[in-house]
């Protein structure tokens, strides 16, 4: 099957936020590919990113989701939500809720023939704040598909939830920042900045030069999220969450 094919049913599966019926290809596509596909299905959508996620950052989400390391996502302007909103949903929606950390650049980091370090991508960040990324698998098998149909469905990201925007901390404060959720006022399993590759810092350092090794940069007020940092499940219609990280404050959202 062509790409084309490909392309137009995530495009039309993300906007519609209904599983596909069936794969378009029988295989899934080689990793490589398997971004290409992303991208095209990005400027098929038409939608503005907002930035990226960065998925499968912690060895509980990789073991989850079968994972041999993380992998990007998109991000758009339409599906972002500030803290109390409520989050349009469909009862087919997962409603995965991952609790993470949300850098926003303050200049491009445009590709070039040399990684990054972790002070070049950390100096270049405007602010940060605590955040809730929502989960959708678009795929027929949901949770159940290979890692390659995720990065095509965009990562598997629905939207993202922002709290209040705050200064960068210093590196040393990523490692050991502490994180809390409550699910309809139970406290569920927190968690440390070190579970998301060992520290916020190096989660946007590791996107940065993942694009550059495709060619691509990160742009001035790009978002980039971390991967879950504590528990995470699958909230209900209905649901209130709120996420709390020291330093950062808090975020809620209502589905």
């Amino acid at each position: 099957m062509s790409d084309t094919q490909v392309i137009a049913a995530f495009a039309a599966a993300r906007k519609s936020q209904s599983p596909l019926s069936h794969l378009p290809e029988p295989q899934a596509p080689d990793l490589t590919r398997a971004f290409r596909l992303q991208c095209a299905v990005t400027k098929e959508l038409g939608w503005e990113q907002a930035g990226w996620k960065i998925g499968c950052t912690s060895e509980r989400a990789q073991k989850a989701l079968n994972a041999q390391g993380p992998f990007p996502g998109t991000m758009f302007t339409n599906r972002v939500y500030r803290s109390g909103e409520a989050f349009p949903t469909t009862p087919e929606n997962k409603r995965v809720v991952e609790p993470e950390v949300c850098f926003t650049m303050a200049k491009d980091l445009p590709p070039r023939g040399r990684d990054y370090s972790v002070d070049e991508v950390m100096a270049a960040v405007a602010h940060v704040c605590v955040a809730i990324e929502v989960v959708n698998p678009r795929g027929p098998k949901g949770f159940g598909e290979e890692v390659p149909w995720f990065i095509v469905d965009g990562g598997l990201n629905e939207g993202i939830v922002l709290g209040e925007a705050r200064k960068p901390l210093s590196r040393t404060e990523y490692s050991s920042l502490r994180g809390q959720v409550w699910w309809n006022g139970r406290e569920m399993q927190g968690g440390v900045g070190s579970n998301a590759l060992g520290g916020g810092d190096l989660a946007p350092t590791w996107l940065a030069n993942h694009l550059n090794g495709h060619g691509l940069g990160l742009k001035e007020g790009e978002m980039i999220t971390t991967g879950v940092i504590t528990e995470f499940f699958s909230a209900g219609l209905g649901d209130d969450i709120e996420v709390k990280f020291e330093h950062l404050g808090n975020v809620t959202v209502k589905f």
